[in-house]
């Protein structure tokens, strides 16, 4: 890192005469802010300043104010990135770090910001270097800052961020992450920060480069095990809303990393870790719908990423039953139950308008009858006679909603499965 010069961060430079004592329309003082910003500058007694507890006290009152726009201009107006920049060096202290980052994270939310923060490359490489740093309060700044970075950052500027990334080693140190950490915050930056990536580096203009940085063998992996940390193993740990938000992201970014040609092969070993995660998206949504008796209108989204998924990389003949047909088949079969005893003037979703319960049931209903036809495409034999054994009369019902050729394929499978066990049956 190339430090600046004590001339560019001098005292004339950052204490002006102040007329007023305000930040824009903020109620925050002006003086406040100089004050803090100029003992970064003095790097004599900076190490001192830093063991103080009133000096943390008052940087995080900065991170604070940093969600205001006001505040932001005016820490860009008298350069605090360069002080930022200038006294990094001699700042050891994990919490510091985090807290120095936390801000400009937080000033990232401002477009002329990130843009700045690009013409400092050293800086920026330096600030993107502590991905690899092993306390998560200050890992979890280090994602936010990026993801809200590459939010704002325009088409041209991203093989920029990504270039810098790659030359920290970030996709390797987030799927480390992802696989090891057990901080629920941190977990949920990651997936977060992962999912923003998708997003905006998985585009046509840079999706080889995403393909070499991103689609590896411990993708899915790590992925998944994050999943399972935040679901299964800490059971309690989220929120509804957390949880229902980790379940739709999860999905969103496998459908990125198997959606190249090459993705099969790559993942050929490490599939299964996606049943798991498929398993328990599907009884949660079962749950909520079967027992909660609640309409949710991102299933169909979810039940399509995971026909998707499920076909991609072919899970169907991996799994028994229980890992995922049993909770899509409770699922449609509650859904058909419900709306017969609509019609009779009836509900057990009373809190439900009927044209919405109507329109949700129309909705699912097809991608629900496909996934239950592409486990019966693939699943082993003694799998498929315990299907038909449990759907028994449903079967015509669950074809006759999806495509042509889901219906053919499975409709001969399922004759030609009948017709060798009544011959074996006879002989």
């Amino acid at each position: 890192m190339k430090p600046i010069t004590e001339s560019e961060v001098s005292q004339d430079e950052i204490l002006p005469q102040i007329s007023g004592d305000v930040i824009g329309d903020t109620a925050y003082s002006e003086r406040f802010v100089l004050k803090l910003m100029m003992k970064f500058a003095e790097l004599d007694v900076l190490k001192d300043v830093l063991q103080e507890k009133s000096f943390e006290e008052d940087l995080c009152t900065l991170w604070d104010m940093t969600a205001e726009r006001d505040v932001v201009q005016f820490l860009q107006k008298h350069k605090i990135l360069n002080l930022f920049n200038y006294a990094l060096p001699d700042i050891d202290s994990s919490r510091t770090l985090e807290i120095i980052v936390g801000i400009i994270a937080n000033m990232c939310c401002q477009k002329e910001v990130v843009e700045d923060l690009l013409e400092k490359k050293d800086f920026l490489t330096s600030l993107l270097d502590y991905i690899s740093h092993e306390d998560s309060l200050l890992l979890i700044q280090v994602l936010r800052l990026v993801s809200a970075s590459l939010f704002l950052a325009d088409d041209g500027v991203v093989q920029t961020w990504m270039d810098l990334l790659a030359s920290v080693g970030f996709p390797d140190a987030l799927y480390f992450i992802l696989k090891n950490s057990s901080h629920k915050n941190l977990l949920i930056n990651a997936m977060e920060n992962l999912n923003t990536v998708c997003s905006y580096c998985n585009t046509e203009k840079y999706r080889a480069k995403f393909f070499t940085m991103f689609v590896k063998k411990e993708a899915i992996e790590s992925l998944s095990a994050a999943v399972v940390e935040l679901t299964i193993t800490q059971p309690d740990i989220c929120e509804k809303d957390e949880l229902e938000r980790i379940l739709v992201i999860s999905l969103e970014i496998t459908l990125n990393l198997i959606g190249f040609d090459q993705s099969l092969s790559i993942y050929s070993e490490s599939k299964e870790a996606l049943i798991p995660m498929i398993e328990f998206i599907l009884k949660y949504y079962n749950n909520k719908i079967v027992n909660q008796k609640e309409i949710d209108i991102d299933l169909a989204d979810v039940i399509d990423s995971t026909v998707t998924i499920v076909s991609t990389v072919d899970l169907s003949a991996l799994c028994s039953m229980d890992k995922f047909f049993d909770n899509t088949f409770s699922i449609w079969l509650a859904l058909q139950v419900t709306m017969k005893t609509e019609l009779n003037g009836s509900s057990d979703f009373e809190d439900q308008d009927k044209e919405q319960l109507s329109a949700f049931t129309k909705k699912i209903e097809s991608p629900l009858c496909t996934l239950m036809c592409k486990y019966m495409e693939k699943c082993s034999e003694d799998n498929l006679k315990k299907v038909l054994d449990t759907i028994g009369t449903n079967l015509d019902d669950i074809l006759k909603v999806v495509t042509v050729e889901v219906r053919e394929v499975v409709s001969k499978r399922t004759h030609d499965f009948k017709n060798r066990i009544e011959n074996h049956v006879d002989s």
